[in-house]
């Protein structure tokens, strides 16, 4: 696989210039979105750390694309399996119901892919390009980001100031860059658009896809959040595959999009008015959201910042609070523990968002 800064195996693992030249070929808000990933991992970390741990994550990266005309099921879900974790199989398993999927794998520094069918390999793995193509009949379109949704200033504050320390050695280059490789110069190019399904977890033997957000709520007649069509599209996936997801958001407390996500680590004021919610989306609840009218985002919420994306409201009531940031990771993972064990947690309230925010 060949990438704008040479063939994948050559690249250096260790080199974190390029690492950073990599990453910011993306948007500065999936930089941001990188850094509350790793915080939210590091908020569930007790359930991981109980004995029997509660919560296994399994060690995948997922992107699905449409796959009607291509395929001979409506989506195509793409596994890169970077190691053999507990619950992996069961996972294939399950997209394997609803979907063509790929188990890819990162083996002699390159990507290469085999389709999983009933509890197994199909084929023989494959270049994962070579592979593209066939199943495709399209060949390399790389996408373009528009520069508006690339600030500079946001990607140095996120990668230097956090996302380099975060993961420390080759895990920046295992865990970060090697994935937004895959994604952007191996998938997408062949894929008019791709879905990222976020962090798959066991949890007491249930397999659970964790979507984590970090976004601030807009007013109508109450306050709401936006949620896009396809991540619920996804939501919808996942629930007939029969996997359950929670979907938690950090909310930013200064409510403005000028403004990155980075304030809510370095500023301690600021960690404790940033509220932790969450919210089981099961099935009913994604299927009354799909049928409501959708309205369109602004450009710079799209993958590449150059078109608009339809999206639905969800009231901010309607999530359950764990807390704020500054609560640190004990209280967090008792109050996540609650909603995966289905027990009360008090709503979050429009009240309370608006105290917590801050007016700029």
């Amino acid at each position: 696989m060949h990438t704008p800064w040479g063939p994948l195996p050559k690249l250096d693992a260790r080199d974190r210039d390029l690492a950073f030249e990599i990453l910011k070929s993306d948007k500065h808000q999936l930089l941001e979105g990188l850094v509350v990933e790793n915080t939210f991992d590091q908020l569930v970390k007790p359930l991981q750390e109980s004995e029997p741990p509660r919560l296994r994550p399994l060690d995948v990266e997922t992107v699905v694309a449409e796959g009607r005309g291509i395929s001979d099921r409506p989506w195509i879900a793409f596994v890169w399996a970077r190691q053999k974790s507990t619950g992996l199989r069961r996972y294939l398993d399950a997209l394997s119901g609803i979907a063509h999927v790929c188990l890819v794998e990162h083996t002699g520094g390159k990507f290469v892919v085999a389709r999983w069918a009933e509890g197994r390999r199909a084929q023989a793995p494959e270049p994962l390009h070579d592979y593209l193509v066939r199943l495709t009949g399209r060949t390399l379109h790389l996408p373009t980001i528009d520069p508006s949704v690339r600030d500079v200033s946001r990607q140095q504050t996120a990668f230097w100031g956090y996302l380099n320390t975060a993961y420390p050695d080759t895990r920046l280059w295992n865990e970060v860059v090697l994935t937004r490789l895959l994604i952007n110069f191996g998938i997408q190019p062949f894929f008019p658009g791709l879905w990222n399904l976020d962090r798959i977890y066991l949890f007491d033997d249930r397999l659970w896809m964790l979507e984590v957000k970090h976004k601030f709520p807009f007013e109508r007649e109450c306050l709401y959040f936006g949620l896009n069509t396809g991540e619920l599209k996804m939501m919808r996936l996942v629930a007939d595959a029969g996997i359950r997801t929670l979907h938690a958001l950090i909310v930013k407390p200064i409510w403005s999009r000028e403004e990155g996500s980075m304030y809510m680590l370095s500023r301690m004021d600021m960690r404790e008015r940033a509220v932790v919610a969450g919210i089981e989306m099961k099935r009913e609840r994604v299927r009354r959201l799909l049928a409501q009218p959708s309205a369109s985002s602004p450009k710079h919420t799209s993958y590449t910042g150059q078109k608009k994306l339809d999206y639905k409201s969800i009231p901010a009531r309607d999530f359950l609070l764990l807390g704020v940031l500054s609560d640190g990771p004990k209280r967090l993972a008792a109050s996540l523990e609650a909603i995966l064990v289905g027990r009360a947690l008090p709503s979050v309230t429009d009240d309370l968002l608006r105290h917590q925010s801050v007016q700029m």
